[in-house]
């Protein structure tokens, strides 16, 4: 895993793929993008975000429900979950199944987490363009971005300017 830090934004870049997870810390909050994919991998986002939290509230964004975005939620339990509406919409049927890619691939590579798996449930629903979220002097404000996966969401980081994108900026 490589770590891109920049000031308030710290980019872990996965072994597999060069998956990348994201963690903005502004005065206000932590926010966590995707976080995956290794076991170990999401283990050191985990402390990374506990050595920087500083009793700021811990928030976690999925960009869409593609099971390796989803695979570190369960090290993030006691976050606040942001995801577009279509992703919180999901089927229990359709979460089922992407649960299920979460354990076929630990299982193809005898891997083992320190938490259980699932689906996230989505405390905050980003529903429309244009909605914002503000906490304190931060301020997310959300894009629908059904390209890549129906229920995909871009997101701005104000007042940094940040855009967390999820897969679209993948070859």
């Amino acid at each position: 895993m490589r770590v891109i830090a920049d000031g308030a934004v710290t980019v872990f870049r996965s072994d597999l793929y060069e998956t990348t997870s994201t963690v903005v810390a502004t005065d206000d909050l932590v926010l966590v993008a995707d976080p995956g994919r290794l076991p170990r991998e999401v283990a050191s986002i985990r402390r990374h975000v506990d050595s920087i939290r500083a009793g700021r509230p811990l928030y976690v964004l999925f960009t869409h429900s593609d099971f390796d975005h989803i695979i570190g939620y369960g090290a993030f339990r006691d976050a606040v979950v942001i995801a577009s509406s279509a992703f919180a919409d999901k089927s229990p049927d359709e979460q089922e199944r992407i649960v299920e890619q979460i354990r076929q691939f630990d299982d193809d590579y005898y891997l083992v987490r320190d938490y259980e798996y699932g689906y996230p449930q989505v405390d905050y629903r980003a529903e429309r363009d244009g909605q914002s979220l503000e906490i304190g002097g931060t301020r997310l404000v959300f894009y629908e971005a059904a390209g890549h996966n129906p229920d995909g969401l871009f997101t701005v980081v104000e007042p940094h300017g940040g855009r967390l994108m999820g897969d679209y900026l993948s070859d």
